[in-house]
């Protein structure tokens, strides 16, 4: 009993150790992750940017939600 593994079987795993790493994402979790924050830098600007007309006047929409006087 000389060794435990197939010769072969230690070449093929001694030639891993030599090959290049990439830790890269498929694409399409580039996509959803450039989607997610684009609406939510949307959102963002929108309660910050949107208006809702009440009857003290015009009131930032985040002002609005939490039910800020200004």
């Amino acid at each position: 009993m000389s060794d435990l593994y197939r010769k072969e079987a230690l070449a093929h795993r001694s030639r891993a150790l030599f090959g290049d790493v990439r830790l890269q994402a498929p694409p399409a979790t580039w996509m959803i992750t450039g989607l997610l924050v684009l609406l939510v830098a949307i959102c963002l600007a929108g309660l910050f940017l949107f208006q809702v007309q009440t009857d003290e006047g015009a009131v930032r929409l985040i002002d609005w939600l939490f039910g800020v006087s200004a």
